[in-house]
């Protein structure tokens, strides 16, 4: 990763993109870094959703989780391989979990839906050093709003026979526990 930035970086100060101060390489470093980072992530999860045959369950749960974690933060890894391997797993883990559930009763499907939703309200935001909010009110009111809304809708749809619906709560079941991962971290519960 570190090289790919570092060619890209120079190929921009050789073209006058940027300059050669150091705060600015380091700005573009940086986005380059968190940009490279979020494009595989979406390739490895995209090349899971085809391999596996549910691409459309892969678009659904990137733009869910994307959306979801900008707003509530959570748990992050401390390199970008880590980064992207946990979301490969978790998306992994995610489908596997809905082959077998696939046919829930609805009331586990509310004590799920509760359950993120508690956890986004009490919890949510969770600052990350790399990330500071600058409103937390803000982002508390907007991630609630989301769990809120995605919860209703994925309830209806899965009410309706329509698998995403699952997807969407389950990804969001998911976002919750990156949340409480990331607050026991911070008191130093976990490593």
């Amino acid at each position: 990763m570190k090289r790919l930035v570092s060619i890209i970086l120079n190929f921009m100060i050789k073209n006058n993109v940027i300059s050669k101060d150091t705060e600015e390489i380091e700005f573009y470093r940086y986005g380059i870094e968190i940009t490279l980072s979020s494009l595989i992530n979406i390739a490895l999860i995209s090349i899971i959703g085809i391999v596996t045959n549910y691409t459309f369950e892969s678009t659904m749960f990137l733009a869910v989780f994307i959306i979801m974690r900008s707003f509530t933060g959570g748990y992050h890894a401390n390199t970008y391989i880590k980064c992207n391997l946990v979301t490969s797993i978790s998306f992994v883990i995610l489908l596997l979990i809905f082959k077998i559930i696939r046919h829930i009763s609805l009331k586990s499907i509310i004590l799920i839906a509760i359950f993120q939703v508690v956890t986004i309200v009490l919890l949510a935001p969770i600052e990350n050093k790399n990330k500071p909010i600058e409103n937390r009110t803000v982002y508390k009111i907007i991630s609630t709003v989301l769990s809120v809304v995605l919860s209703a809708i994925s309830i209806v749809l899965i009410i309706k026979g329509v698998d995403l619906g699952l997807i969407i709560l389950l990804t969001l079941a998911l976002v919750s526990i990156f949340i409480i991962y990331a607050r026991f971290m911070k008191r130093g519960y976990f490593l």
